[in-house]
């Protein structure tokens, strides 16, 4: 499995807001990447699941996927 990433899109480009190792990340780090998680879903992130190319959208934090979140559309 390897290093895992949570990455959200910006102006910028991707930005890395953690980045661990699944076999060897301590519990309490996990536990703070899924609040990090679970806080930009209620702003109206959306949640795609980038692993090996699986392009999927997801609802929940799974320690073993790399991550992209996108910001909500909004318009001006």
């Amino acid at each position: 499995m390897g290093v895992r990433k949570l990455r959200m899109l910006s102006a910028a480009g991707d930005e890395t807001l953690a980045e661990w190792d699944v076999k060897t990340v301590a519990p309490e780090r996990l536990a703070k990447i899924e609040a990090e998680f679970k806080t930009r879903m209620q702003q109206g992130f959306f949640a795609v699941d980038m692993t090996d190319g699986r392009n999927v959208l997801t609802r929940k934090f799974d320690p073993n996927a790399d991550t992209l979140l996108i910001p909500p559309v909004r318009g001006g």
